[in-house]
């Protein structure tokens, strides 16, 4: 029995040296963080400010929106500055949950999402209500930022899904 203690000693030792103690995670706080910044993009959305809008986004984020082709930063920047250009627009989000990951480093955001713009088929106002799909992703400077995001409309009562 000594002979084990005395080589399990030296291990136990340098485990316990070696491990680093992680701070605790306020997933409360970093998800109360998270829709506060969803919040400064529906504002920024609303108040027609493309770049505002977009200033959550990381770098490297990626978004998928209706059915269109993947987007990266810049083109999702260019589809934003041509939505808010429309006098009509207007979006508001609902059901809103946040899931903080336990170390902190990622958080997923979901809602649902009424969203007001000119249909330019008619050129009427138009209603789409869908769900908004949000990763955000801890960044080297220590903010959380969105790396994926998902936009699905939900087709009108009545139709039919294909």
């Amino acid at each position: 029995m000594q002979r084990i203690w005395i080589l399990a000693a030296p291990l136990l030792l340098v485990t316990g040296c070696s491990a680093e103690r992680a701070e605790p995670v306020d997933k409360d706080a970093i998800a109360q963080a998270v829709k506060t910044d969803v919040q400064s993009i529906v504002d920024a959305f609303n108040a027609r400010d493309a770049d505002a809008a977009l200033a959550v986004n990381a770098p490297d984020t990626r978004v998928m929106s209706h059915g269109q082709p993947n987007m990266g930063f810049e083109e999702n920047l260019a589809t934003v500055r041509q939505y808010v250009s429309d006098p009509a627009v207007h979006l508001q989000v609902a059901d809103e949950e946040v899931d903080v990951a336990d170390a902190g480093d990622m958080a997923v955001y979901t809602a649902t999402y009424d969203w007001e713009f000119t249909d330019p088929e008619t050129g009427d106002v138009a209603n789409e209500q869908g769900n908004w799909v949000m990763v955000f992703r801890r960044q080297e400077d220590g903010s959380l930022k969105i790396y994926r995001e998902v936009i699905s409309d939900i087709p009108a009562s009545g139709e039919g899904v294909s």
